[in-house]
């Protein structure tokens, strides 16, 4: 009869010390699911209608996985698993596969871009950056447009009136690769940089528009169809896909993303995104891709991670951003991740294994994301 007894008392036990564990997952669920709830916003110039939120702590084991609010055209009730536009953090997979083709020794990431697309591939690449009349391209690096420190300008910041405006006059318009790189030339911005290359930051989508071109002429095939190949079949990301490039795959439910009060979701045609920031994912597929990232499972080697997380070069001009990768400090823990335009954000703890992946449905929330975030992770990191 002793042996019955000494498995009831550990039983008994575990379950005693359990108790306090559970209360207080329970706690910190409600608690974060009410500090989004009070962080959705249905009226005013710039509405919040929906938040989703996939986090993760593999150090205690800490789970949370939610989705709050309504679609924005209606009042659907959404759910965690949601589908959203992640934008620049497109710009990370980009980042990837540049890296992969290094590491398979298909392209040196410090040799000149014009080394790899040609003139006739791609109209106008030759004149890329003419900077106080004399042409620098061939001295533009992969590695620069990696890290924005290439000069070139962009068509979204530095013509933002002018672009917006072709937007807003034509929201159906359908773009490909070559027409929307065509504006960059329109409105010549080729002739008016911001820097030598290599002499300061500037973050620009053209640049990763470039490096699209790269992939798919050392590789031979679509943009898409390498992302699909070398990223999101392996990761198994059933409801990740090239937004307008490819069909879509998954459950086909998605959240509207606000700019202000404008639905850009249902009302603009965004395939002008491409390389720079045009797939479609949901939170846990975001946090699980960051995290496949830091546990060696996109690359051969780790040396190829130390260099895509090196900020170095970038930190010179004030912008802790490596290739294709920013880097965070939130309540002294550090986070490597990207931001996107329509209310995105997904970023890795490598330290304390944190996943945090999240997306607001508003471009311009009426308050600071960064505290939001902050108040969130400061729970889970502690």
């Amino acid at each position: 009869m002793k042996t019955p007894t000494i498995r009831f008392t550990n039983i008994l036990i575990t379950f005693l010390i359990l108790i306090p564990h559970i209360a207080c997952t329970q706690t910190i669920n409600e608690q974060i699911t009410e500090l989004l709830k009070n962080h959705l916003v249905e009226k005013g110039k710039r509405p919040v209608h929906n938040i989703m939120l996939y986090l993760k702590n593999d150090s205690n084991d800490f789970e949370y996985h939610n989705g709050l609010g309504i679609r924005g055209r209606d009042k659907t009730p959404i759910n965690k698993d949601y589908q959203y536009r992640i934008a620049s953090i497109t710009k990370t997979f980009i980042a990837i596969i540049i890296l992969q083709l290094y590491e398979e020794g298909k392209i040196d990431i410090d040799s000149s871009i014009t080394d790899y697309i040609k003139k006739k591939q791609y109209a106008g690449i030759e004149d890329l950056h003419i900077y106080k009349k004399e042409n620098h391209t061939n001295t533009i690096t992969i590695r620069m447009l990696l890290n924005h420190t290439s000069g070139i300008a962009d068509v979204f910041n530095d013509t933002r009136f002018r672009w917006n405006l072709s937007v807003f006059f034509k929201p159906s318009k359908q773009y490909n690769a070559q027409s929307f790189f065509y504006k960059y030339y329109k409105y010549n911005l080729n002739k008016n940089p911001h820097n030598l290359p290599g002499a300061g930051y500037n973050y620009t989508d053209i640049g990763y528009m470039v490096l699209g071109f790269i992939i798919e002429s050392v590789t031979g095939n679509n943009l898409p169809y390498v992302l699909r190949n070398r990223i999101i079949v392996p990761l198994n990301m059933k409801n990740t896909y090239f937004e307008y490039y490819e069909p879509s795959t998954g459950h086909g439910k998605q959240i509207d993303a606000f700019l202000n009060r404008i639905n850009f979701t249902k009302k603009v045609n965004t395939s002008y995104e491409w390389a720079g920031g045009g797939l479609i994912s949901t939170t846990k597929e975001l946090g699980v891709f960051f995290e496949k990232l830091f546990t060696n499972q996109l690359f051969k080697y780790e040396k190829t991670l130390d260099l895509m997380i090196d900020t170095s070069l970038a930190s010179k001009f004030g912008v802790d951003y490596g290739l294709g990768i920013a880097k965070y400090v939130f309540n002294d823990t550090v986070f490597y991740g990207h931001s996107g335009f329509y209310g995105s954000f997904t970023a890795y703890s490598p330290d304390k294994k944190i996943i945090f992946s999240a997306n607001i449905g508003q471009v311009n929330p009426p308050y600071n994301t960064g505290k939001l975030i902050e108040q969130i992770l400061s729970t889970v990191v502690n």
